[in-house]
């Protein structure tokens, strides 16, 4: 392990998880249980996250620590000088960690989560915004920005470059080619229904214009319906065409339906007074 400096420690261990053993001290809890704060950061992420960081803030000759691991105690792991936290923290704590880090002046950029990031602003940090839809290694989709406290007194900033870094990154570009089937209107599902009754419209059928099936015949072998599907007659499946596609207008209508907001004269006082 890299030897610490260790003068003004502001934590009580001795045993901080720097970077490059990282990977070896979490592997002793592989086939252990897990919980759903536990870090599954891809390898690769992590290093494009840290090749960020050393662009926009000095990391030579400073420690990166990552003392958010199973098991792990944030709150009293030793903090040298030159150390520099960059993790994946449990976002049910994400803003108190922020405020840790902050109040002790230990700088940090930590993954967080995506639409919630501005949490981290009221204890000073910055909000980096690089829009991130990032598969873990637990197989979890999450949407995730950043927060740090190495911009000073930038309330919030995109990060271009960093999503420029994370997506070419293999473990995000893991893609299952799944087959696409277009089925004729004569077949009738509960998706098909379900899209007519969020649209808003009055649709039925009558049992003696349908025949209960579970597979068409010019499917792939092998391959069958999920569930029970009926087959329909000619008229009954252009009224079913008719009614999706009215359900489908009003259902994009609604969507389009924009309520605009407007700042109050208070709110345009307060904004009178900024900078």
């Amino acid at each position: 392990m890299t030897q610490l400096n260790n003068n003004k420690l502001r934590g009580g261990s001795r045993n901080p998880i720097v970077f490059n053993d990282y990977e070896s001290f979490v592997a002793k809890f592989a086939d252990g249980p897990h919980t759903t704060d536990d870090c599954y950061t891809p390898r690769d992420v992590y290093e494009a996250v840290v090749q960020y960081v050393s662009e926009v803030y000095p990391l030579e000759g400073k420690q990166i620590l990552r003392p958010f691991f199973p098991g792990g105690d944030y709150e009293h792991a030793d903090y040298p000088d030159d150390g520099v936290v960059i993790d994946n923290p449990p976002f049910s704590m994400f803003t108190k960690i922020c405020q840790f880090y902050a109040e002790r002046s230990i700088p940090f950029f930590l993954f967080g989560p995506g639409l919630t990031i501005l949490s981290c602003c009221k204890y000073g940090c910055t909000a980096v915004v690089a829009d991130i839809n990032m598969r873990f290694d637990n197989g979890a989709l999450i949407r995730v920005n950043f927060a740090s406290n190495m911009f000073g007194d930038v309330l919030a900033m995109t990060a271009p470059r960093l999503a420029q870094l994370i997506e070419p990154c293999p473990s995000q570009n893991i893609k299952v080619e799944l087959p696409k089937y277009h089925y004729p209107d004569n077949l009738l599902s509960v998706s098909d229904m379900q899209i007519i009754a969020s649209g808003g419209v009055d649709f039925a059928v009558r049992r003696d214009g349908c025949a209960r099936i579970r597979r068409l015949d010019g499917m792939p072998p092998k391959k069958s319906l999920f569930g029970d599907h009926y087959i329909m007659s000619d008229d009954l499946a252009k009224a079913k065409a008719k009614a999706k596609a009215k359900a489908k207008a009003k259902a994009k209508a609604k969507a389009d339906r924009t309520i605009h907001v407007s700042l109050s004269d208070r709110e345009r006082e307060i904004i009178k007074g900024l900078g």
